[in-house]
């Protein structure tokens, strides 16, 4: 019995990546596409159940995919293809259930043989993700390590937009505690405010939005 074609949904911040990528893949048999703009991948998804999902797009944009798909019961697997894809491969995309991580600049055979991998259950990361990591890299590293368990629950809990006198009595601790925690939390992230904080936290994978 002849093998249906893998539902692909490509969701791109461009409409030349879109068009790009759509070129690269329109002639293979084995795929079903449907493309469509990275603001709309919620719906896109829930309306095309796709087997697998290319994303295209800068840092901020694959947060933004990563948070929009965090809430889904069963997330399709996904593909990056960014500028930077050791930036991208962060604890929050494991998570997330990323798959691949692919340069911007990837050819049509090489993401076809990502998306075959990826609905399979198989990883394709690109060279860059396993280069050494820069000073800087490896600070926020340690930060993050820094940060401790409970550090992290206050983290989210300012995330959702508590107050320390919410966040106290949440946790059932006195506010000079929060108060304590908050301004550990903002120390270890170098962050100048609670806002940035959280901005940090998302970037690094602490929390998820």
């Amino acid at each position: 019995m002849k093998r249906q074609p893998a539902r692909v949904l490509v969701a791109a911040e461009s409409d030349v990546a879109a068009a790009t990528i759509e070129a690269a893949l329109r002639d293979r048999a084995d795929l079903s596409l449907t493309v469509g703009p990275l603001r709309a991948l919620t719906r896109l998804i829930e309306e095309h159940d796709p087997a697998a999902v290319v994303v295209a797009a800068s840092a901020a944009g694959v947060r933004a995919a990563l948070a929009a798909t965090a809430a889904l019961l069963r997330p399709p697997a996904m593909i990056l293809m960014v500028a930077d894809p050791r930036g991208v491969w962060t604890p929050a995309a494991r998570r997330a259930g990323v798959l691949g991580v692919l340069g911007r600049d990837a050819s049509g055979e090489e993401l076809a043989a990502a998306i075959a991998a990826a609905t399979a259950g198989l990883m394709t990361l690109h060279p860059d993700v396993y280069r050494p990591a820069s000073p800087a890299t490896l600070a926020e590293a340690t930060a993050e390590r820094a940060l401790t368990p409970r550090e992290r629950e206050i983290l989210g809990m300012i995330a959702e937009g508590l107050s320390n006198r919410m966040i106290a009595r949440r946790l059932e601790i006195s506010t000079y505690t929060v108060k304590f925690h908050v301004a550990a939390i903002l120390a270890k992230l170098g962050a100048a405010s609670r806002a940035e904080a959280v901005t940090v936290g998302v970037r690094r994978g602490l929390i998820t939005l």
